[in-house]
């Protein structure tokens, strides 16, 4: 972006606050028809955003840091699905394409591929000043972002942040977004195959690279799989089922895929609340916000671990173009069989209870 073109979205951006009062980024940049990436990119005229010297495997550095400044904010989400976890980042482990934290609060698998550029964002408002690290894919997308909370290590969260600073940025261009991708026909499709495969999964984190080796889309493998595998239950399903959780304190996983990374809650939620359009959880260390009106699909979907020998049974939800909104599992010790209370809940789905 050209120094011009950085000042009239700036000043659009000015325009706008002073009409509508304290906007989002990304909810501006959507009004603006520019990645929120760019918008960012025009504020550090201002001074309040900082472009970040790290991408990619680069930020590994700085991510194995972040123990030291405490409570942290993680937020990382979709198209219609927003996760927010606080804790501390805890028990790292890095390869040579992505990360992961396996904390007792904050669980998160990070593929640093796709963060291509990232800020440090000062956001200045007369209740408070809120200080966060952005990072972002090549299309501009909110890849993942870190906000410093009450808990936080300011002092050392803005340090961090300073020592990555970069005092020369360039320039940003940005990635056309990759069109949705079309299944292959079904008639393509060798379902014996795919049932077959299905049922010898060491475990479950196997299932994606058989959907790629067979090169069959996620939601059409549900589809084709058969009732032993996959069910398809009303759009309503994750409602009633957050409803049901929330009063009888069964503990959850709920997993949300973002472009850069996938983030984790487990435990119970208490607090289910619908506001403008948004199905809420809004507990005090964890907040899920999802655009449920954009559940073109629900399925349970089963895998079977022959490693262990035990069934997982998760609630997945789809968009209309097939990609996953968001997913829960029952919370359940490690080598134990699933919580019958989950069987029951989400069974019940088959026969209409959510309808």
């Amino acid at each position: 972006m050209t120094r011009q073109s950085a000042e009239q979205l700036l000043a659009e951006l000015n325009r706008m606050k002073e009409e509508e009062g304290a906007v989002r980024a990304r909810t501006a940049a959507a009004a603006l028809g520019v990645p929120e990436a760019a918008l960012l990119e025009a504020m550090e005229l201002d001074g309040g955003v900082r472009r970040l010297s790290v991408s990619g495997m680069e930020v590994v550095p700085l991510i194995e840091r972040l123990p030291a400044v405490g409570d942290v904010m993680v937020l990382t989400r979709n198209e219609y699905c927003v996760h927010e976890k606080t804790g501390v980042f805890e028990n790292m482990r890095f390869n040579t394409h992505m990360g992961s934290a396996f904390g007792k609060e904050i669980d998160l698998r990070m593929f640093f591929t796709k963060w291509v550029t990232g800020f440090h964002v000062v956001d200045e408002s007369p209740k408070m000043t809120r200080h966060s690290l952005q990072f972002f894919d090549a299309t501009g997308t909110a890849a993942f972002k870190i906000y410093a909370v009450k808990g936080t290590d300011l002092d050392a969260f803005v340090a961090l942040a300073e020592e990555y600073t970069d005092p020369s940025p360039k320039p940003l261009e940005f990635s056309a977004p990759e069109p949705a991708k079309q299944d292959r026909p079904d008639s393509e499709i060798d379902v014996e195959d795919l049932r077959g495969r299905w049922s010898r999964l060491g475990n479950g984190h196997q299932f994606n690279r058989m959907l790629a080796e067979l090169g069959i889309g996620r939601q059409q493998a549900l589809r084709l799989a058969g009732q032993e595998f996959a069910r398809p239950v009303p759009v309503t399903s994750v409602e009633y089922m957050l409803n049901s959780v929330a009063e009888s304190g069964l503990p959850i996983m709920c997993f949300v895929r973002g472009p850069g990374c996938v983030q984790v809650h487990s435990g119970p939620v208490k607090t289910i609340k619908r506001a403008a359009g948004w199905l809420n959880i809004l507990d005090p260390r964890f907040n899920l916000h999802l655009r449920d009106d954009a559940i073109a699909a629900c399925y349970l979907v089963c895998k079977t671990s022959t490693e262990k020998g035990l069934n997982i049974t998760s609630l997945d939800s789809f968009d209309s173009d097939g990609n996953v909104i968001c997913q829960f599992f029952p919370v359940r010790e490690e080598g134990a069989e699933e919580p019958e209370a989950w069987l029951d809940l989400v069974n019940g789905f088959v026969t209409g209870a959510a309808a």
